[in-house]
């Protein structure tokens, strides 16, 4: 019998206690062993419901992971101080571990993947990253023999949610963000999301699966989606393309780029499509072509079923019967790569500049881009939006982030120029 303790009993450790009992049926003919959750621990567990099983509850998650008898603990603590001491000392006493902490992953992943080689046990994380979506698993067993050129995709349903409704509704910003707060699709506090953070973290773990690199959230350029607004999203739908968040990783040469912003996504991109909370990434290989993977990125349910996906590798793994995940331990960090500066990195560029409505301030605007050898595919001037100012929308060429930085910084120099210009990355529809 193996025994299973779970630390934290929030939304996904309340529905992964559900799961483990009342399905128990179901998920037994998968193992190697017969198990059972003996004990779980949370700050507030008196108040949780443990779905009829007779389970030793406690406030104190070390004392668990102290217990001679427990061989796997899962970690739904979230966070990085106490978790963190969770799944360290369960290492050290040679526990299996399963998670979903993609932030402790992200920033302190590769101090516990060598630990985890070092005492030889399994170490689940697909939980970590986009929900239900089985994205560490085909990156690690399925897509193993295969060169990945990139990884792009949805990968924060509160992003996705928020933009959507400023499209689909019309609403501002701080109303879909109200509307997603509400509906409990944005936390009390969103910064962690809108910032960028979540999809950064997630982004980072992909990266280094990918191409077996360290982890590296720390040289990962992340913005998030706050200055977004509706005159954008609607410039950008007439010149055929959708606002994304997007996170983006890339090898090629030996070089990786690393990178979460917002993203006109043309209309024919399959990403434009992906609506609501949904998530999705598209894996562009070296044999197989493109491949989408799409689901629920969160939420206590899919997070949960992650969590239980691991917890059988994690039980077969201590019946000696399934050895193969240790391979993900030894491959993470076995690579070396450069990541590359943001400015260094191509792209064509989405700007909206605010200028007074008189004679040759298109001049001026041409001229310094021209300067900076940018030319322009599409543009667009609108109707004033105040008696102040024109919007004027360009799509530039492919030109470096440097490069866009600097004419972007002497055309809001001018005189003419009313506001700070928006600049918005535009994705490559092979991207």
């Amino acid at each position: 019998m193996v025994k299973i303790g779970i630390c934290g009993l929030g939304t996904v450790g309340q529905s992964t206690l559900e799961h483990l009992v009342k399905y128990k049926n179901m998920i037994r003919p998968n193992t190697a062993a017969d198990f059972e959750v003996t004990h779980v621990a949370d700050l507030d567990v008196e108040s949780k419901e443990m779905f009829g099983a007779k389970i030793t509850t406690t406030k104190d998650a070390m004392s668990i992971v102290n217990d001679p008898d427990v061989s796997i603990i899962i970690e739904l603590i979230g966070g990085k101080t106490i978790a963190n001491d969770v799944i360290l000392e369960s290492i050290k006493r040679k526990k299996h571990v399963v998670t979903a902490n993609k932030a402790l992953i992200a920033e302190n992943g590769n101090n516990i993947f060598n630990l985890a080689k070092e005492n030889g046990v399994y170490f689940g994380f697909e939980a970590s990253v986009a929900g239900a979506i089985p994205i560490v698993q085909s990156l690690t067993r399925n897509m193993l023999n295969e060169k990945i050129y990139s990884i792009s995709g949805i990968i924060n349903g509160t992003c996705n949610y928020i933009l959507d409704q400023m499209s689909s509704k019309n609403l501002s910003f701080q109303a879909a963000l109200d509307q997603a707060q509400k509906l409990g699709y944005a936390e009390a506090d969103p910064a962690f999301d809108i910032n960028g953070n979540d999809a950064a973290h997630k982004i980072a773990i992909l990266a280094s699966l990918a191409y077996k690199i360290p982890l590296s959230y720390k040289e990962t350029y992340i913005e998030g989606i706050k200055n977004i607004t509706s005159l954008d999203i609607k410039y950008a739908y007439e010149l055929g393309y959708n606002i994304k968040h997007i996170g983006i990783t890339k090898e090629n040469n030996k070089i990786v780029e690393l990178r979460v912003h917002p993203t006109l996504v043309p209309k024919e991109n399959i990403l434009s499509q992906v609506n609501d909370v949904m998530n999705a990434i598209l894996v562009n290989g070296e044999r197989f072509g493109s491949s989408m993977f799409y689901g629920h990125g969160a939420g206590g349910a899919a997070t949960a079923s992650a969590v239980i996906s691991n917890v059988v590798e994690a039980i077969n793994f201590n019946m000696n019967t399934d050895k193969t995940n240790l391979n993900i331990s030894h491959l993470i960090g076995s690579e070396k790569r450069k990541i590359q500066n943001i400015d260094d990195i191509t792209n064509s560029f989405y700007l909206r500049i605010q200028a007074d409505d008189e004679p040759g301030v298109m001049a001026e605007i041409t001229n310094i881009l021209a300067s900076e050898k940018i030319s322009i595919e599409a543009v667009t001037q609108h109707e004033p939006e105040n008696e102040e100012s024109i919007p004027i929308v360009m799509i530039t060429n492919d030109v470096t982030g440097s490069s866009i930085n600097k004419a972007v910084k002497q055309i809001e120099s001018l005189n003419t120029v009313k506001e700070k210009i928006i600049s918005i990355r535009v994705l490559k529809l092979n991207g």
